[in-house]
């Protein structure tokens, strides 16, 4: 009988985290759990409702201390890190989340012998020298990792939909619900979106095969510009929008302007990252599709969600 692989996870109480616990725990893995609170309704309910008592285990950890990140990876075969934020506030910016707790991970896991394998989430269409921190911090984390360890794999997602919170999904339907018109800047970028179940299948098959020294791009079978993906979510929600593309310095503004927010939809970085240029798969890597032969395509998936945007509800026509 092989022994219980032990997995170390930051950012596995989030929408694309909790989604591949869900398929590990029902694998027979043992899964450490970082949080900043493991005392939230969502984290608990994670842990309670998945694997089997003493299974899953939730640990209060700050990710800016050496220590603690060390302690907690200690005696685990597999490390995942899907920690990353949005938009900057306060201390938490990119370079702090992105970079330098990467850098930290990386320093600790080559500490350890016990870690045997390193999956990291980047994103797509991350690249240096662009205006973008975002992905500036992004790419960055990548090269560390490169450079330092042998047994990564790196993930770089598309935009992913699927119910979150931070599901552009969503983002999108409350938009279309607020406003009748819709100012859009970079209307005609690219997207290449994928399923949250795809991603945790995806994982699920790399862990299993130990796929290692790789690097994926996570992207779905269908290709949509930002404009379609908008009037694809008005739709579904009953809206009758009109997008009205914008240049790009009006985009810049839009994002100064609500960047303002506590937290904010759209910032002045996110704005950089659209002009940047598509987010589709590049040629230059292995797909989830390598992995997954049947995607989920996102009209079939949003109705399932989305539905609570609508001015009827859920059966309206």
């Amino acid at each position: 009988m092989k022994p219980i692989k032990k997995i170390s996870f930051f950012g596995g109480a989030g929408f694309i985290g909790s989604s591949i616990v869900k398929i590990l725990a029902n694998k027979g893995y043992e899964i450490k759990i970082a949080t900043r609170n493991p005392y939230d309704e969502d984290v608990i309910q994670l842990k309670s409702s998945c694997g089997d008592p003493g299974q899953i285990s939730l640990h209060k950890i700050n990710i800016n201390s050496k220590d603690q990140v060390e302690a907690f990876i200690k005696e685990s075969n597999i490390c995942i890190n899907l920690v990353g934020i949005l938009y900057e506030k306060g201390q938490n910016t990119f370079k702090k989340i992105h970079t330098d707790f990467v850098s930290n991970l990386v320093e600790s896991i080559k500490k350890q012998n016990s870690i045997k394998h390193f999956i990291h989430f980047s994103s797509l269409g991350v690249k240096g020298g662009t205006e973008s921190k975002y992905l500036e911090s992004k790419f960055k984390a990548e090269e560390l990792i490169k450079e330092n360890l042998e047994n990564y794999t790196i993930i770089k997602p598309s935009v992913v939909y699927g119910g979150g919170e931070n599901d552009f999904t969503n983002m999108f339907a409350k938009l279309a619900k607020l406003f009748p018109i819709i100012p859009l800047a970079n209307s005609n970028v690219k997207f290449q979106p994928v399923y949250v179940g795809d991603i945790a299948k995806g994982i699920e098959k790399i862990i299993d095969e130990e796929i290692k020294k790789e690097t994926f791009e996570f992207v779905g079978d269908e290709i949509f510009t930002l404009e379609e993906l908008v009037k694809i979510i008005s739709n579904e929600i009953r809206a009758k929008n009109i997008i009205v593309p914008i240049p790009s310095w009006a985009g810049r503004m839009q994002g100064r302007i609500f960047q303002l927010a506590p937290k904010p939809m759209l910032t002045l970085d996110q704005i950089k990252t659209l002009e940047s240029g598509d987010n589709i798969a590049t040629n230059n890597n292995k797909i989830l599709k390598d992995l997954i032969v049947e995607l989920e395509g996102i009209r079939k998936i949003i109705p399932n969600y989305l539905y609570r945007f609508r001015p009827e509800g859920q059966f309206s026509s």
